[in-house]
């Protein structure tokens, strides 16, 4: 039986390259291996859909470099000292070096997906990759925009992060041969995942603190980024105290206190906590039209592990 942990050796062994002298660089790639919830969701979405097989763990492992590649790249932007507990690869050798090992990554994975010889795969993941772009790109657009709406933080969210997880899944029931209406419910299943995630990811950017997540929070502010709990904040509060609120997130130095008590006056931490409920729930009701499975309850314990915010 194919596993996570078949997917980790064989992304190891795939990472290593020949100059002695880029050894230390890609021993941290290889150290910096997270919870891979991507991966797993096209394992076990492939486990719902079918049998696993060994193009299941090439796949597994080429979405994990592309994320791993995007973190890179999004450390840059938001500038980022910390992540996963350890310093971030633009920390430690700047930004020109971590946009390049992010592109090294990318490379790898996409020569991967060509030893598939798949042309439904390979398309798949030129639309994603452009889609993902397009969402950063929307998101970057919008910074500091005060009158983004909650339905437009859903598309650019949908974009950037919940398509990825949509199409692990996918990917996962296509390396089965599964029919069409199987990859298409196992993508929406992973749509509201994707969504929920984030949403809970840009909760704890907010609420979080580093000693729990490993990583630098409040850079939504610094970034300009709006996020749920913001966006929800300003359709709410009073004139005076949207003006306030606006001024706080403004400022070169965000007083991540002042905001949070903003937030907590407008109830935008327990709308935001609402939301995440009412897409975790949309995915594991898809995930359970499946039938009463093995692979069912494991994709229903990722999904809830990897949505659970601890504030």
């Amino acid at each position: 039986m194919y596993n996570i942990i078949d997917v980790r050796e064989f992304l190891c062994a795939r990472l290593d390259c020949p100059e002695d002298k880029l050894a230390p660089f890609v021993d941290y790639l290889k150290e910096q291996q997270g919870k891979m919830l991507r991966a797993s969701s096209l394992l076990l979405s492939g486990k719902l859909a079918g049998k696993l097989n060994p193009v299941h763990i090439k796949l597994a492992a080429v979405v994990e470099m592309v994320h791993a590649a995007t973190l890179l790249h999004d450390d840059v932007i938001d500038d980022g000292s910390k992540r996963r507990f350890r310093a971030t690869a633009n920390n430690l050798w700047g930004a020109n070096f971590a946009v390049l090992l992010g592109d090294y990554l990318l490379s790898k994975a996409f020569e991967i997906v060509a030893t598939i010889q798949r042309s439904d795969i390979s398309l798949l993941f030129a639309q994603m990759a452009q889609t993902i772009c397009r969402g950063e790109m929307l998101q970057n657009a919008f910074g500091g925009d005060f009158s983004v709406t909650i339905e437009q933080y859903i598309e650019i969210i949908s974009k950037k992060t919940a398509v990825f997880f949509a199409d692990c899944c996918r990917l996962g029931a296509m390396a089965c041969g599964a029919d069409k209406n199987i990859c298409e419910r196992l993508y929406e299943s992973g749509m509201n995942f994707g969504i929920c995630f984030q949403i809970a990811d840009d909760l704890v950017d907010i609420c979080g603190s580093e000693e729990k997540t490993g990583k630098t929070v409040g850079r939504d502010f610094k970034s300009k980024i709006l996020t749920m709990p913001i966006v929800y904040a300003i359709s709410k509060l009073s004139p005076a105290a949207k003006n306030e609120l606006m001024l706080l997130l403004d400022s070169d130095r965000p007083d991540t206190g002042k905001i949070l008590a903003a937030l907590r006056a407008a109830k935008s931490i327990e709308y935001t906590e609402s939301r995440i409920e009412y897409y975790r729930q949309k995915a594991l009701d898809q995930i359970a039209s499946f039938g009463n499975l093995p692979a069912e309850e494991e994709l229903k314990n990722l999904v809830l592990s990897a949505t659970t915010v601890q504030l």
